[in-house]
């Protein structure tokens, strides 16, 4: 038995009510691009999907045309999909990729009217990676452009986010100690002084009480955690620049 491998398409619309107002990019005139390329391929009609008001920037969660296509995609009924433009499946690369990922997951190609992307073509195939090359450059960028202004920043007043420490706030206007927490910490180091150990002091505090960082009880390792910040604790520098850190601990009497 030959396998029958008559292309079974599908026409995919969507449109949010602020573009249909706006540009005239409605659902019939999506249709009409769609059914001229379905046409110019000489494929059988199409079944159409479709999603009306509703964001590019939402996947097929809460696309429910979107939804019953990829479902359809992945029972075999449907094995190329046809859009006016891209951004009709989606308003970021990201995103765009993604749903194509998913088209080829369940064997279905992509036809694209507006970008004449046709990925059952070796060409569209290439222009898609390009297009995977392309968002992935700008997501490197975006990380480089962000870890380079937290780094410079770091570099000035030492903030570069991140927990910090037991005994200290990050607000809006800087790095505070917090006095219920800096006192735990001024006690933590006095009884560790006096000889006491680590799982003495955890005991000590769950006893009063007091609740750690995470606001869970105390272990030897949260101690042990407390006491390795010593020096920002007594007021050294915050990473490469020259803010220090808010002093807790008194510096050691000579």
């Amino acid at each position: 038995m030959e396998l029958d491998l008559t292309p079974k398409p599908a026409f995919y619309l969507r449109v949010s009510t602020t573009e249909q107002a706006q540009d005239g990019f409605g659902l019939a005139a999506q249709r009409v691009k769609c059914n001229a390329m379905l046409t110019l391929k000489g494929w059988p009609a199409a079944v159409e999907y479709s999603d009306e008001g509703i964001s590019g920037t939402k996947d097929e969660s809460e696309r429910p045309g979107l939804a019953a296509l990829l479902a359809a995609i992945n029972s075999g009924a449907v094995s190329v999909v046809i859009v006016a433009a891209l951004d009709r499946i989606g308003r970021s690369t990201a995103l765009v990729l993604r749903m194509v990922e998913r088209l080829e997951t369940g064997g279905a190609d992509l036809v694209s009217c507006k970008e004449s992307l046709d990925t059952s073509t070796a060409s569209g195939r290439f222009v898609l990676r390009m297009f995977a090359s392309l968002a992935e450059l700008e997501r490197d960028n975006i990380a480089d452009r962000t870890t380079g202004g937290r780094n410079e920043r770091g570099k000035i007043d030492g903030e570069k986010g991140g927990r910090v420490p037991y005994g200290y706030r990050r607000t809006l206007a800087g790095l505070v100690v917090e006095a219920q927490e800096a006192a735990t910490v001024r006690d933590i180091f006095a009884q560790h002084k006096a000889g006491a150990s680590l799982r003495t002091i955890a005991g000590s505090l769950n006893n009063a009480g007091i609740t750690s960082a995470r606001g869970a009880q105390w272990y030897a390792s949260t101690v042990r955690e407390v006491l390795g910040n010593e020096a920002q604790y007594r007021g050294g520098l915050r990473g490469e620049s020259n803010q220090p850190w808010p002093a807790i601990l008194e510096e050691p009497k000579e």
